[in-house]
């Protein structure tokens, strides 16, 4: 047992130097750095762990703030919201270190699960470890370090699938499974509760997972006879119909959440992600900024690359002549892996669209038309199990051709070298990196004025589906320091009304429109009266204007709103309209 406990403790810190390696000089900045690229979600999510300790800490409510959208607030049940890094920064008040500290051990702890789940049917301990690093470290989620951090936390997958196999025992054609463990039971469900702490994307992978599963006994499609035609013909047929009746529901408008939109194109598994350090081709960079391939070019979200070597060596070995069958396959409980591989591979293309081209309709797709599941709309995301699944599969059939050989040292020297060539795939450039540490002289003026509200020029609200006006999301970064509250907000779900109610303002409204206006637009000053309410509701006590807004049209509206306070500019571009008595209060520059 102590052996055991030893020899998982090393396989976790192995996957631990892996993250310091491939994410350095992180490791170097623990606590005063975090992952993060100019505007994107990183800044929104180091956001969400001071902001769930901080409420913590004050007796509010953690899953609801009004420091964003002030001063109405909205929920953060619906948020990105990755509370588990959140109870982390709670014992450690140091929202940086707190969230590296998660990332590290979130990676770590995916590769460490599935190497173990990997140990039950392959037997080669380079591919075993291979599984782990495929795993934790693809493309799909070291490329998004310094975007999505809540889709990195997946270490709760393969411990999930591990409970999930000791806790049930399926049977064809038999609905309810025979519960072997219920300590196993009881250990799925504390794991589905982290994984809803953690992100939902990642919570619906495992209830996927499980139905996915169960559909392989309750549709007996392990007693199918693929040598028949028949069985070809019906398939054939299946496919036919689904794709004519999902092509008529798409003509007819039902609502599918933009899940046909957001999905995958199959050239995505073979274009390199473009954070890889050796495989950055110029032919990969521009097919995948390509808008004739993709609806969002560019995006994070076009991202399958799973590699060359581990597809083409599982392909080889799936159809090598006269191979056995593998140890998975043997099993009773590892056969419908392969099954839930395709599933998985499925739900990642609704259609099938190869270079921008749809060709088949598939009938996966129809969980797009399923309200509530098709608020699951970017479905590139399920590559996240494809990359567990696909080398437990593909390793299981290549042990089993490698079984005839008989030259176990041959086996171990290419199974060092398959890992080899996937290190140099997977290996990625180090993420940007940005600190909070260096305040910006404005902000430290922010920090110092009185009041409750800082409104910012530019600003706006974002959600998953709408935007007004701009965000410049490094204003979160900087608010656990200035401790001011922003009208503005970039939230995931966000009331509908909450847009209503900066249409309805009429200060708002014109602000909103004039930061989108050609700079020769002319406006009219606010009444005294629209003045008077945008204060009293939005209750600003100091303007901050970015170095890109300065003297604009919005700038211009903003003066005849404030019309008693004063100005001062910064050397780095920020302008502060503030009461004259404050500004004069504070140090010179």
């Amino acid at each position: 047992m102590r052996a055991s406990a030893v020899r998982l403790a090393l396989v976790f810190l192995t996957y631990v130097l892996v993250f310091v390696a491939w994410s350095w000089p992180l490791a170097a900045h623990l606590s005063s750095a975090f992952p993060a690229l100019a505007d994107q979600d990183g800044y929104m999510q180091l956001w969400n762990v001071w902001h769930f300790r901080e409420a913590v800490f004050s007796g509010q409510n953690p899953f609801y703030s009004n420091w964003l959208l002030f001063p109405d607030g909205a929920s953060l049940w619906l948020h990105t919201y990755i509370p588990i890094a959140g109870m982390v920064n709670v014992f450690i008040g140091n929202e940086m270190l707190a969230l590296n500290l998660t990332l590290a051990a979130e990676y770590a702890l995916s590769g460490t699960g599935a190497w173990l789940l990997a140990r039950r049917w392959l037997r080669q301990p380079a591919l075993v470890w291979l599984v782990g690093l495929f795993f934790a470290f693809s493309p799909y989620k070291t490329v998004r370090l310094p975007y999505h951090f809540d889709l990195v936390l997946t270490a709760t997958v393969p411990f999930y699938i591990l409970a999930f196999l000791d806790a049930f025992w399926f049977e064809p054609g038999r609905f309810w499974p025979q519960v072997r463990s219920w300590k196993a039971v009881v250990l799925c469900f504390v794991l589905g509760v982290i994984t809803l702490f953690s992100d939902y994307y990642v919570l619906f992978a495992l209830i996927y997972f499980s139905l996915g599963y169960a559909a392989w006994f309750w549709l007996r499609l392990g007693s199918i006879n693929w040598r028949h035609r028949r069985a070809w013909l019906v398939l054939a047929a299946g496919l036919a119909v689904s794709h004519f009746g999902i092509r008529l529901l798409r003509l007819v408008k039902v609502p599918d959440n933009s899940g046909f939109w957001w999905g995958g194109d199959l050239a995505g598994y073979f274009i390199p992600a473009e954070n890889s350090r050796w495989l950055d081709f110029a032919w990969a960079r521009q097919l995948y900024h390509d808008p004739r391939i993709y609806n969002m070019p560019g995006s994070v979200e076009n991202v399958m690359f799973l590699g060359y070597a581990v597809p083409l060596v599982c392909l080889l070995a799936a159809f090598w002549p006269a191979r056995p069958a593998s140890q998975r396959h043997q099993d009773p409980q590892g056969r419908p892996l392969a099954w839930v591989l395709l599933f998985f591979v499925l739900l990642t293309l609704p259609a099938l669209r190869v270079l921008g081209h749809v060709k088949l309709n598939l009938p996966t797709s129809l969980l797009h038309f399923v309200p509530f599941f098709n608020n699951i709309r970017c479905p590139t995301r399920w590559v996240l199990m494809v990359s567990l699944l696909l080398p437990i599969v593909g390793f299981g059939a290549l042990e089993a051709a490698w079984d005839a050989a008989r030259r176990p040292v041959a086996r171990g020297l290419l199974s060092g070298l398959l890992l080899v060539v996937v290190a140099v795939e997977f290996w990625p450039v180090a993420p940007p990196l940005d600190s909070s540490r260096t305040l910006p002289a404005a902000f430290q003026a922010v920090a110092k004025l009185p009041g409750e509200t800082l409104f910012t020029l530019p600003f706006g609200l974002i959600d998953g589906y709408q935007q007004v006006g701009k965000v410049e999301l490094r204003n979160f970064l900087y608010q656990p320091y200035y401790r001011k509250k922003l009208p503005s907000a970039y939230i995931s779900r966000v009331d509908a009304q909450q847009f209503a109610h900066f249409q309805a303002d009429t200060v708002m409204r014109t602000l909103l429109a004039l930061q989108r206006a050609r700079p020769d637009t002319t406006f009219t000053p606010p009444s005294v009266a629209a003045a008077l309410r945008f204060r009293q509701r939005y209750q600003p006590a100091v303007v901050l204007i970015s170095p890109g807004w300065r003297n604009s049209l919005a700038h211009r509206y903003l003066r005849s709103v404030f019309p008693d306070f004063s100005e001062r500019n910064f050397p780095d571009g920020y302008a502060l309209m503030a009461p004259a008595k404050a500004l004069a209060a504070l140090p010179p520059e």
